[in-house]
C-alpha cells in the first residue's frame, strides 16, 4: 500500500541506479558461471560415492576438495528384484551378474540358510537383518556388475558388513556402524 506523498518501492530508485545494479548482477553471474562449470561434472544418473572408511569420516572427505571420486552406478534391491524375473526386461542383467542360484552363505559364510539371493532379494520386513541382506545381496549384484568399483566396494567388505550387523561393523578406527547404518551407506552406493 503507498502513502500520499510516499513513491511506489518500484519508483523508490532512480533509473540510473536499477540500470547500475542490474550490470553489477550480471558481471557476478558472469564471473561465478565459469567458476560453476570447471567443477567436474559426473554422469546425472550416477553418484558420487565413497569407501565405508572415507564415508565414515566425512570431515576428512571435505577437508581435501581434491579427494578421488568414484561414480557409482548401483541398483537397489527392487530393482534386482525385479530383474530376477526371467520375463522382466533387466533380466539380462541378472544373468550378467551372475545371481541365478546362489546361495546368500555361499557368499557371506552365514544368514538365511537355503535362501538364494533371489530369496533374499524378496524378503519383507527387518526381522532377523532382512533389510541389510536384501541391501547387501543388492551391493554384491552391483558389484559383480561393474556398478561399484572394487576401490568403493569390495567382496570382503560386504563380508564384513554382514558379519559385524550386530553393531561392531567398523569402516575405520573408533567407528563402528550397526545394521540401519550399514543399509545407509550402501544406499549410497545405489542413486537408481
Amino acid at each position: 500500500m503507498d502513502l500520499p506523498g510516499r513513491l511506489a518501492s518500484s519508483e523508490s530508485q532512480p533509473k540510473e541506479n536499477k540500470q547500475h545494479t542490474r550490470r553489477r548482477f550480471i558481471r557476478g553471474v558472469g564471473v561465478a558461471v565459469p567458476v560453476i562449470m570447471t567443477i567436474r561434472s559426473s554422469s546425472a544418473l550416477s553418484a558420487q560415492c565413497f569407501a565405508p572408511s572415507a564415508a565414515a569420516s566425512i570431515a576428512l572427505l571435505h577437508s581435501r576438495l581434491d579427494r578421488e571420486h568414484a561414480d557409482c552406478l548401483g541398483r537397489t534391491p527392487g530393482f534386482w528384484k525385479n530383474a530376477a524375473k526371467p520375463d522382466h526386461p533387466n533380466h539380462n542383467f541378472w544373468v550378467t551378474a551372475g545371481g541365478e542360484g546362489v546361495l546368500f552363505s555361499t557368499i557371506f559364510g552365514s544368514g538365511f540358510p537355503g535362501k538364494t539371493l533371489k530369496d533374499v532379494l524378496g524378503l519383507g520386513g527387518n526381522q532377523n537383518y532382512e533389510a541389510l541382506g536384501r541391501h547387501l545381496a543388492a551391493a554384491y549384484l552391483n558389484h559383480q556388475i561393474g556398478w561399484v568399483p572394487d576401490t568403493v566396494l569390495s567382496i570382503q567388505d560386504l563380508i564384513d558388513m554382514w558379519n559385524g550387523r550386530a553393531g561392531s561393523y567398523s569402516p575405520t578406527a573408533g567407528v563402528t556402524w550397526n545394521a540401519d547404518q550399514i543399509v545407509a551407506y550402501l544406499l549410497t552406493t545405489m542413486p537408481l
